[in-house]
């Protein structure tokens, strides 16, 4: 996350192939991270006022949702507005203010990537080990390995600041290795074994019951799949490119175009509207606290006898 490399990569950037600041492609930049901004606010702060709200979803899992949507909020806050407006005004950094920024970034950066990472493994508890989950999983724990993510997070991006005269790449693949390869490992690893065990524990009902459970089974393992898929898929597609970028740039610093750069930036960012979709709106409860919170109480609990009145007592089976 060489901060420093992307700012310059960016000023060539605009002293060059984008022309003037108010250039299509400089507006275009500061409009999609405006927009991202906003909707990471809005998201993320739903999560946070969802879980003060209701008390269903105060669980020891949900803490790393909130500690994810916390780290979301700070990039929207004090990362994503200095990038938004840095190619449209030409805005120009003393150091000091730019060490700041760097810290905060990569501060965030980590914590939301360490926190995705702690999610897969509670969850993988969770689900192998249901009956010994509440002795394993209790909330000091929860809490001190929050501490531990936020503490980590701290380290990296102060690594950061006290490496700042250093050459590449050496931070660069530290970081690259540490909070991207690393954290993807095991994530990988605990969704597969997640998937393994839900299907497993598809098949063990579907063989204690004389009923046909084949479309079932099937359908389960589906949508376990895909759901596994689109949590992976969507951390790849979103900080890959940015991590492969600054490797690259850290061993050839002009064989990047400053124009990927900027795209990357922008895929990196967007990672942080998706988390509340993800690991918040996939959740039954969180899903009914998101309307109360938006719609009121009374709203939402007519609209719901409405639908119960219209359905003349039949009930639909998700799966």
């Amino acid at each position: 996350m060489n901060q420093t490399n992307l700012f310059k990569s960016e000023s060539e950037l605009n002293n060059s192939t984008m022309g003037e600041r108010s250039s299509p492609l400089n507006i275009l930049s500061f409009s999609f991270l405006l927009m991202i901004m906003l909707m990471t606010l809005f998201g993320n702060t739903l999560v946070i006022l969802a879980f003060k709200k209701n008390s269903k979803i105060r669980t020891v899992t949900n803490y790393f949702v909130v500690s994810l949507s916390v780290a979301d909020i700070l990039v929207a806050i004090t990362s994503m507005p200095i990038w938004a407006a840095y190619p449209l005004f030409g805005a120009r950094l003393k150091e000091s203010i730019l060490k700041i920024w760097t810290f905060m970034d990569i501060l965030c950066g980590v914590a939301s990537i360490t926190n995705l990472t702690a999610i897969s493994i509670e969850r993988y508890v969770c689900i192998a080990y249901p009956f010994d989950y509440q002795i394993t999983v209790t909330s000091r724990k929860a809490i001190l390995i929050l501490i531990i993510i936020w503490l980590f997070s701290v380290l990296m991006s102060s690594l950061k600041i006290v490496l700042w005269e250093v050459p590449p790449p050496k931070y660069e693949l530290t970081v690259v290795i540490s909070c991207f390869f690393i954290p993807l490992l095991i994530m990988c690893i605990f969704y597969t074994c997640i998937f393994r065990t839900v299907r497993f524990q598809i098949r063990q009902i579907s063989l204690a019951t004389n009923v046909n459970m084949k479309r079932f089974r099937l359908a389960s393992e589906l949508r376990a799949a895909k759901t596994i898929a689109v949590v992976i898929g969507a951390f790849v597609v979103c900080w890959g490119p940015f991590f492969i970028l600054n490797t690259v740039y850290g061993f050839c610093n002009g064989c990047v175009p400053a124009v990927t750069i900027v795209v990357a930036k922008w895929m990196h960012y967007t990672n942080s509207v998706l988390n509340p979709i993800l690991y918040a709106c996939m959740h039954k409860e969180f899903r009914k606290a998101f309307f109360v919170t938006l719609l009121g109480r009374k709203r939402v609990f007519r609209r719901r006898g409405m639908e119960k009145s219209s359905s003349n007592g039949t009930e639909l089976v998700q799966f």
